[in-house]
């Protein structure tokens, strides 16, 4: 059950509670209580299942694109995901979804009435959110057309998962009536499988200052993991002994990713966004999806639930001595890399 909720590298339920507990983080506590509801609700979400399949079965196809934001683990898409929803028309999966994994249309057009709309702001503690409004991936969706491993990227899509898919997505819209924008940090590695399937969807992926995402996804490591050998999020099978090292590697690896991801689709639909562009000027960023993705003009008083600016998590003090040692490994993984994937994003 908790495999739902949390990476699939995961293997320290015990201490993953000790952690999240010490965080005193309130989106940390509300995915403990969100995990704990699961079974609970489990035996609901069984009997919905039957009208969720009649909806997919009788939705008509879909007329408004699909927005997917993707990314390394730790490059700021939650961030973005947040931004998008509460300035745009847009749907989005709810922590609501989580609970109904099996009928989450149903589950949202019974119950998000009873839901508190409160602000979702721009917190949240490892892509968890507070709230069951609040904005959550969708893993467990996603595991139905890309497989259960999140360990591991698919080669192909079957054609009952591609069918599945457009399902789903068409039955979305018909419930929402509006475009759907979406996160799953592993696109970053099969965005192109998707893009197949739904040939209206635009892609946002992430990139984040190579030096600084590394030592994110140790730290990452420790509070999920408790340890730093076990990763965190896609990574390479080949992997590395040394954890820094190790993280070095995973960040090229996803650099290089996004770069063929992109050559595959083609950057009419698959956008490269620097995360320290975007908290430099997340206005940018939105225009550009209201006007090429939306196609609808950017409001008179603007985006008014953004901010100017974020600050970016890139506080360059604090363990120097770390920050070199990951400067070195990148420089090195760099240099030893024909595809040069580092620096792409604009």
């Amino acid at each position: 059950m908790l495999h739902r909720f949390i990476p699939a590298q995961f293997h320290d339920p015990v201490g993953l509670t000790k952690r999240l507990i010490k965080s005193h983080d309130p989106a940390a506590f509300f995915a403990m209580r969100l995990a704990a509801a699961g079974p609970v609700c489990a035996p609901l979400d069984f009997l919905l299942e039957p009208f969720e399949r009649r909806a997919y079965q009788s939705a008509p196809p879909r007329r408004l694109p699909v927005i997917l934001v993707c990314g390394p683990p730790r490059s700021g898409t939650t961030l973005l995901l947040q931004a998008l929803i509460q300035n745009l028309p847009v749907a989005y999966f709810d922590n609501l979804t989580a609970l109904f994994p099996r009928s989450p249309i149903t589950a949202n057009r019974l119950f998000s009435r009873f839901i508190s709309r409160s602000p979702m702001g721009f917190r949240s503690y490892y892509g968890r959110t507070e709230h069951l409004s609040g904005s959550n991936d969708g893993l467990q969706l996603w595991d139905r057309w890309l497989g259960a491993d999140r360990s591991h990227a698919p080669s192909e899509l079957s054609p009952e998962q591609r069918e599945a898919m457009v399902r789903f997505f068409n039955a979305f819209e018909a419930w929402s009536g509006r475009a759907l924008v979406a996160k799953n940090n592993n696109l970053n590695a099969s965005a192109s499988l998707v893009a197949e399937a739904l040939p209206d969807s635009y892609f946002l992926c992430l990139a984040r200052e190579p030096v600084f995402l590394a030592r994110s996804l140790l730290r990452a490591r420790m509070e999920i993991h408790g340890r730093e050998d076990l990763g965190y999020g896609l990574s390479p099978e080949n992997t590395r002994d040394d954890p820094v090292e190790d993280v070095c590697h995973q960040v090229l690896f996803h650099s290089k990713l996004a770069l063929e991801q992109k050559a595959r689709i083609g950057a009419a639909r698959f956008q490269l966004v620097s995360y320290e562009g975007f908290c430099r000027n997340p206005g940018a960023t939105l225009k550009f999806v209201t006007e090429e993705i939306l196609r609808r003009p950017v409001p008179s008083r603007g985006f008014p639930n953004l901010p100017e600016a974020f600050e970016p998590a890139n506080t360059p003090f604090g363990n120097e001595a770390l920050l070199a040692r990951l400067e070195h490994a990148l420089g090195a993984w760099h240099d030893s890399s024909p595809a040069n994937p580092t620096g792409t994003a604009p």
